[in-house]
């Protein structure tokens, strides 16, 4: 298995490997539990992403590449202010969450059944 991405910690690595994944590109995180072997040292370099197809490199660096420059565009917006949403456009997904939920918990109880 071949390591394709270094991650900042173990939430990150499973960010790359899931939108991998997702493009059809075997990935699995590796170094869960060295980061817990530590103890109070900072966790360097044992959040790794690796592939399980190395002839899905060129592919996955490029995926990588494009995530790796998103999320530099990200860190420059100011992330209190602008989530990218219209105003009020939050409180109506929100809404429609609850509401999804609601059926959803109705449903299971059999209420609709």
């Amino acid at each position: 298995m071949e390591t394709i991405y270094e991650a900042a910690d173990i939430l990150e690595a499973h960010i790359v490997a899931g939108m991998l994944n997702a493009e059809g590109i075997e990935a699995e995180v590796a170094g869960h539990y060295q980061q817990g072997g530590v103890g109070e040292l900072a966790p360097r370099d044992f959040a790794r992403v690796t592939l399980l197809d190395e002839r899905d490199h060129e592919r996955a660096r490029v995926l990588i590449r494009a995530y790796e420059q998103k999320d530099a565009s990200e860190v420059e917006k100011d992330p209190a202010r602008d989530d990218g949403r219209a105003d009020g456009e939050s409180t109506r997904l929100g809404l429609w969450l609850v509401a999804g939920a609601v059926v959803l918990l109705l449903v299971s109880w059999g209420v609709f059944g």
